[in-house]
C-alpha cells in the first residue's frame, strides 16, 4: 500500500511539472513590452502622459486556484501621483496585451466589512484601518496609495500569460489639464505552479480566518516597509484558528490561553525541508489584546522558518514558549513535529499564522500562494473578517455555511473557509 501511494505522489507530481512546463512553454515569448501599433513609419508605441505611475509590490504576480474552483490572481499595486494636482480615478481595467488590451478575467475585491472596495487606493494619508475609509479614488500630488487586486478566472487555461493596467483618471482641481487614459507595458503573470503541501496540523474544526483572496484584511493590506521595500509579505498567509461543532473556539471565559480549542496542537513540517530560522524564548500573551510593547523581531512570537528549496519557505508563528522541538540546521522530514501552537508575539488570542515566502525573513518577504494536498471543506463562516475576530475572541459561536462542503484535492483554502485535515 505505501509503495502504491508513493507511485500514486511521483505521477501526480509529475503531472504538476508537466502542467507548469506547458505553461512556461506557452508564456516563453509573451512580449515584455508594448506591442507595435504599426509596421511602417512613424510612432510605434504608445506615448501618453498623465499623473499617475504605479508598480506591483513584491516579487511578482502569481496565481493559484482556490476552494471555490477559481483559479485568483491575487496582487497589489502602488500608485502614485507624480504631479502638483491632485487626480482622481475614474476607472481601472485589467487587459489581456496578447488580446488586444481586452479586459480579462473579474476583479472584485472588499474590505474587512465587505464593503466593495475596487479600484480604490488604500492612501497613506488616510487612517490605517481596514474599513472603506481608509481608501480613495482620489490621490493628492505627491500622495500615493495601494490598490489591491483579485482577478479570477473559471478556467485556469484562461489566465494570460501577461496582463495590463488600463487607467482612466482625472485632474478635477485644473480644468485645464486633460483627462488620461493610460495603459501600462504588460507585466508577466508567473507560470509556476503553487507549491503541493501536507498539513501544519491534523483534525477539525480548522478555521482559515485571515487568508487570501477577495478580502483585503489583516493580512492582504499588510504593506510594510522593511529594509527600503515596500513588499506584500502577508497577501497568502493564513491565520488559523479552531472550532468545536458548536462554532466557539474555546471553552469557559477564554482568558486563558489552554482554554482554546488549538492552544497546544502539534505543528508538522508541510514538506521535507531544513530549519533556517527559530526563536523560542518568548512568552504566551493573555488572549483578549495585542501586546503593545514589542519589538519588530518579536512580533512572529516563537516561531520556525522551514527552507522548501527553489525559493521557497514556510513560515509558523506565535509558538508555545519553549515547545519547539527543531534547531537551525536540522532537516525534517513531512509530518515531523516542529512544536506546539501557542500566542506569543503579535496575537489577540491563539493561532497559527502560516505562510510560504520567497524569502526567509518574518517581514522583509512577497508571501507566495500555495495548495494542500487533501484537505476536506467543511463550510464557510458567514460573518465577515471584522465579526470573525470580535466573536471569536468574545467567545460568540461562528455561525458555518455547509451547502459547499466537499473533499478537496490541491487547493488552497480562502477566507473563511472551515477544513478538516485528514
Amino acid at each position: 500500500m505505501k509503495s502504491m501511494e508513493r507511485l500514486l505522489l511521483s505521477v501526480m507530481a509529475g503531472l504538476c511539472f508537466a502542467h507548469s512546463s506547458l505553461a512556461q512553454n506557452r508564456c516563453a515569448n509573451a512580449p515584455d513590452y508594448f506591442e507595435p501599433t504599426t509596421s511602417g513609419d512613424g510612432q510605434r508605441f504608445p506615448l501618453t502622459i498623465g499623473p499617475l505611475v504605479w508598480h506591483v509590490l513584491g516579487s511578482g504576480v502569481y496565481p493559484v486556484k482556490g476552494s471555490d474552483g477559481l483559479t485568483h490572481v491575487a496582487f497589489a499595486m502602488q500608485f502614485t501621483n507624480v504631479w502638483n494636482q491632485s487626480a482622481t480615478i475614474q476607472s481601472v481595467e485589467v487587459v489581456d496585451p496578447s488580446r488586444g488590451n481586452r479586459p480579462t478575467g473579474a476583479n472584485r475585491v472588499i474590505s474587512i466589512k465587505d464593503e466593495d472596495v475596487t479600484g480604490l487606493a488604500k492612501l497613506s494619508s488616510l487612517p490605517p484601518g481596514a474599513d472603506k475609509a481608509s481608501y480613495s479614488s482620489k490621490i493628492a500630488g505627491g500622495e500615493y496609495g495601494v490598490m489591491f487586486f483579485d482577478v479570477t478566472y473559471a478556467d485556469s487555461s484562461d489566465v494570460p500569460c501577461t496582463i495590463a493596467l488600463r487607467v482612466h483618471a482625472l485632474q478635477p482641481d485644473n480644468k485645464h489639464l486633460p483627462e488620461s487614459t493610460m495603459l501600462s507595458p504588460p507585466l508577466k503573470i508567473s507560470s509556476q505552479a503553487a507549491i503541493v503541501l501536507a498539513p501544519p496540523f491534523k483534525g477539525d474544526g480548522w478555521v482559515d480566518a485571515n487568508g487570501c483572496c477577495v478580502e483585503i484584511g489583516p493580512h492582504r493590506f499588510v504593506t510594510n516597509a522593511m529594509n527600503g521595500v515596500l513588499d506584500p509579505s502577508e497577501q497568502f498567509a493564513i491565520d488559523w484558528i479552531k472550532i468545536d461543532a458548536q462554532g466557539k473556539a474555546f471553552r469557559g471565559d477564554g482568558k486563558k490561553n489552554e482554554q482554546w480549542l488549538c492552544y497546544g496542537v502539534e505543528l508538522l513540517a508541510v514538506a521535507p525541508s531544513t530549519v533556517v530560522e527559530v526563536m523560542r524564548d518568548l512568552p504566551d500573551v493573555p488572549p483578549g489584546a495585542a501586546p503593545t510593547n514589542l519589538t519588530i523581531a518579536e512580533i512572529a512570537g516563537n516561531h520556525v522558518t522551514l527552507d522548501l528549496g527553489d525559493g521557497r519557505y514556510a513560515m509558523y508563528d506565535h509558538m508555545v514558549p519553549h515547545s519547539i522541538t527543531v534547531h537551525v540546521g536540522d532537516h525534517v522530514k513531512t509530518g515531523d513535529k516542529l512544536g506546539l501552537l501557542g500566542n506569543s508575539g503579535n496575537t489577540t488570542g491563539p493561532h497559527l499564522h502560516f505562510q510560504i515566502s520567497d524569502r526567509p525573513s518574518t517581514l522583509d518577504t512577497t508571501s507566495l500562494p500555495f495548495v494542500f494536498e487533501h484537505m476536506v471543506l467543511q463550510g464557510r463562516i458567514t460573518p465577515n473578517l471584522d465579526d470573525i475576530e470580535e466573536y471569536s475572541i468574545k467567545g460568540t459561536p461562528l455561525p458555518m455555511n455547509t451547502k459547499a462542503a466537499k473533499p478537496l484535492t490541491r487547493v488552497m483554502p480562502l477566507s473563511r473557509d472551515v477544513v478538516t485535515f485528514p
